[in-house]
């Protein structure tokens, strides 16, 4: 019902032209997706396996399916995949990614709530816990950290494909030392406040054009204490979509990072397809960089995934 009063919506203001592609691709993408194989990771939990996490909500668990399995697939190596799902998902969709990625650890709101919410109490943080009840995103800092078994964690977004194999970011993986990676974001500052803010208030000098979309973290690099110490500030923006990149950015900034080649490893889609090894389709759900990811990133990974 809330579909067609929507539909009836967009023809009504002139809009249906401008929402036709979102909708056309996705319902397209939809059926394509299941002529596809299951795709077979480690085991949450499997020791020296990095893990690659991942967020979630109904309506994005399409380009997750297609993101999970085109990392995977170029990945070449073992990961374990978790994913977080936030309160929109239902048994439904839960039993659709479980039949596409059936070795996909699966963290439901409530699950994690249980989890995550008893051990930042007896803790203290209590700014960690109101941080993750008011923004999604914060899940991607606190839980995926809280929840890990892995030493290293890829934070992976569900608008990301990828489409060579991935062998600079192995050899990353596979380095001893405890480097972070990012991909290069296309603004300077993709942060919830401004860098002289983040010195003001965190005491780090920000690097810039770190995205948290599609990035490596060393787990030790995730200090809570300091987290809650950051999030406690006064006036610090909780709400933002970027709040929770803003704080894994000063965490990273200082230390040893790594930032992936912007013509191989792409944020934004500056480069196309045929160019990049990966893309982050970062944007609004109907800009012309999101109907690209379906229009053209997924048709080749279907493809890819058919062979």
């Amino acid at each position: 019902m809330s579909k067609l009063r929507t539909l009836i919506k967009t023809l009504q203001t002139g809009q249906f032209w401008y929402l036709f592609p979102h909708y056309y691709y996705l319902r397209k993408r939809s059926i394509d997706i299941e002529q596809t194989m299951p795709v077979t990771t480690a085991n949450y939990g499997t020791p020296n396996v990095t893990e690659v996490h991942m967020l979630t909500g109904a309506k994005h668990h399409l380009d997750l399916l297609y993101a999970a399995k085109s990392f995977v697939y170029h990945y070449q190596a073992p990961v374990s995949l978790v994913i977080h799902t936030d309160v929109s998902v239902n048994d439904e969709v839960i039993q659709r990614i479980k039949r596409h990625l059936p070795q996909a650890k699966i963290f439901i709101r409530q699950e994690r709530d249980q989890l995550v919410e008893p051990e930042l109490e007896k803790r203290g943080l209590i700014h960690c816990q109101e941080f993750r009840r008011i923004n999604v995103f914060g899940a991607k800092l606190i839980d995926a950290f809280m929840l890990s078994q892995s030493d290293k964690i890829i934070l992976l977004d569900t608008d990301c494909l990828a489409f060579k194999p991935l062998h600079k970011l192995r050899e990353l993986v596979n380095n001893p030392q405890p480097i972070n990676v990012f991909a290069k974001d296309p603004e300077k500052y993709p942060y919830s406040i401004s860098s002289e803010k983040i010195k003001q208030y965190f005491g780090v000098d920000i690097k810039p054009h770190l995205c948290a979309g599609f990035c490596l973290i060393n787990h030790q690099l995730i200090d809570f204490d300091i987290v809650e110490k950051w999030l406690s500030t006064p006036g610090y923006p909780m709400h933002h979509h970027f709040a929770e990149q803003t704080i894994t950015a000063a965490l990273a900034s200082q230390s040893d990072l790594v930032i992936l080649p912007d013509d191989e490893f792409n944020t934004g889609r500056l480069y196309d397809e045929k160019t990049c090894s990966f893309i982050h389709y970062c944007g609004h759900y109907l800009s012309g960089t999101r109907i690209a990811m379906r229009k053209i990133g997924q048709s080749i990974v279907l493809k890819q995934l058919h062979v």
